[in-house]
C-alpha cells in the first residue's frame, strides 16, 4: 500500500500516488513552465495539478455566474 506524504497527488486515472515535482507534461507544448499539467509515471495520463483545499473553499464562495 503506497503511503501518501504531504505533497504528493493522486492520479484520477489510476490512483497511483506520486511526487508531482518533476513530473511536468513531457509532449514539447510550447506553453512550457506556465502548464499547470503533470504526468502520471505509472499510466501516463496528464492532468491539471490540483489546487490547494484553501483555493477551493475560496472559489464556493463566490461561485462563478453569481453577481452581487
Amino acid at each position: 500500500m503506497e503511503g501518501r506524504k504531504p505533497g504528493n497527488i493522486r492520479c484520477p486515472l489510476c490512483q497511483h500516488v506520486f511526487d508531482p515535482s518533476d513530473r511536468g507534461c513531457r509532449t514539447g507544448c510550447p506553453m512550457g513552465k506556465s502548464c499547470s499539467l503533470v504526468c502520471c509515471p505509472r499510466c501516463r495520463y496528464s492532468f491539471p495539478m490540483p489546487e490547494s483545499k484553501v483555493i477551493d473553499f475560496l472559489k464556493s464562495l463566490f461561485p462563478k455566474g453569481t453577481r452581487a
